[in-house]
């Protein structure tokens, strides 16, 4: 792929993750407002699709989320069919698909969350777990179609990560979607907040151990490996404003449990603290993937350059 269309499709990857973070602190405005029932059918809105005179209270939230998911699926459709013209790599190809069916699947999902409100709980909980799928993929779409990860493919440095590192960050991963289906079943009050911070105590510990595996073999290769690092950083940044954020959302909804209806500061800790949940699993994706990468270009291609080179 020429250079400059490579650019375009990493920019617009880019900003379809922009909308989608966007998104998601909508989708949380809206669980914490308790505006998901204020839209009471869908697709369209009190029978019509652009009902502005009653676009007041609680639906300002609802119709706003719906307008942004409209718009999120009309960039994936968009950026799943560049990526499908325009990438020669398959496996790149097959991840815009998967994204653009995950998209039309959270729609379909949103909408029965609306309508089949005797089980709104669990279509809630599902919602929520499938809009920070659907994050990682076009957030792992635009890394992979980034500069900076075509430079990776192309490199040749001697990298020794340890063996167990790969899994980890797999069990990383899997433990924070796991988080976040917790802590979206606390906010949408169907299980306590025990099983949500047991999760938070050992996706920290997992994640601490990734983080002092990437400082240790920097500091053992004597060399500053930015490929790793400066993503280690960000999840450690984030980590910790996350764990802050949790508590200070908690102890704030404790505060507030007597009150009429959701206020602040409740409304923005807890929103803050799902786009940390957000940014974190980021973090730890671009991690993850370039991991990855390395452990198996480790593996399957030659040592062309010294180990002490830097990368």
């Amino acid at each position: 792929m020429p250079v400059r269309e490579s650019e375009g499709l990493y920019r617009f990857a880019l900003v379809t993750v922009g909308a989608t973070f966007v998104l998601l602190v909508l989708g949380a405005l809206v669980t914490s407002n308790e505006a998901g029932d204020s839209v009471p059918d869908w697709p369209t809105a009190f029978g019509r699709w652009m009902p502005l005179d009653q676009i007041v209270g609680n639906v300002i939230y609802e119709y706003t989320h719906r307008i942004a998911a409209a718009t999120v699926g009309i960039l994936m459709l968009v950026l799943a069919m560049g990526v499908w013209w325009k990438e020669k790599r398959a496996w790149v190809r097959r991840l815009g698909g998967v994204a653009l069916l995950a998209v039309l699947v959270q729609a379909g999902l949103g909408g029965a969350r609306v309508l089949f409100v005797e089980h709104r709980f669990a279509l809630a909980l599902i919602h929520a777990f499938m809009g920070q799928f659907f994050f990682s993929l076009v957030v792992s779409l635009a890394l992979v179609t980034s500069p900076g990860w075509r430079r990776l493919e192309q490199s040749r440095s001697e990298i020794h990560l340890p063996a167990y590192l790969p899994r980890l960050c797999s069990a990383a991963v899997v433990g924070l979607f796991v988080q976040l289906l917790l802590g979206a079943g606390f906010r949408h009050r169907g299980m306590g907040i025990l099983p949500h911070i047991l999760g938070a105590v050992g996706v920290s510990v997992l994640l601490l151990g990734i983080i002092w595996s990437v400082r240790k073999v920097a500091r053992e290769r004597e060399v500053e490996l930015r490929v790793l690092s400066r993503p280690a950083l960000w999840v450690a940044g984030l980590l910790g404003a996350q764990l802050g954020l949790g508590i200070a959302a908690y102890f704030a909804r404790r505060a507030a449990r007597f009150d009429p209806q959701p206020l602040e500061p409740m409304i923005s800790l807890t929103v803050a603290h799902v786009a940390g949940g957000a940014l974190l699993l980021a973090a730890l994706l671009v991690l993850t993937w370039r991991v990855f990468w390395l452990s198996g270009m480790r593996r399957a291609t030659p040592v062309l350059q010294p180990a002490g080179q830097k990368i």
